[in-house]
């Protein structure tokens, strides 16, 4: 996303579209996730943040190829989107680092937000355990 601009349409109004789309793709994110892990738990049961990130990564691509305008692609895709889901995100970056040809950057931004996303969780919970919460995934 790119800092928010003075022209167009204001700063202000945008960083407020910014926070109305990010609440409403988090809503979605959450209603539909939940939804579709109460019908698919048996089956899938990473179902619903499964498929809710795959929604995220075809929307963010569909989006960022449709949309120009820099207020506009700071509202849809870093509110709306990155509230439904901030792995659409980071899928266009990694489209991108494959578009430029740079794979060994590619590898290393995989493993670092695959391993490191799963080792910080842990840490946290680590840490909130620690501290006497009863953290459970």
């Amino acid at each position: 996303m790119s800092e928010p601009s003075s022209e167009g349409m204001g700063m202000v109004a945008q960083l407020g579209g910014v926070f109305l789309a990010g609440g409403l793709g988090a809503s979605l994110r959450v209603v539909l996730s939940g939804r579709i892990e109460q019908a698919l738990v048996e089956q899938l049961p990473f179902a619903g943040v499964l498929l809710v990130n795959l929604a995220g990564c075809l929307l963010i691509g569909l989006a960022s190829a449709a949309i120009t305008s820099p207020d506009w692609r700071n509202i849809v895709l870093g509110g709306g989107l990155g509230g439904f889901t901030t792995y659409s995100a980071f899928a266009l970056f990694s489209l991108s680092l494959i578009e430029s040809d740079r794979w060994g950057v590619l590898c290393v931004q995989l493993l670092a937000h695959l391993v490191g996303g799963v080792l910080c969780v842990w840490a946290g919970f680590a840490i909130a355990r620690a501290l006497g919460f009863a953290a459970s995934a």
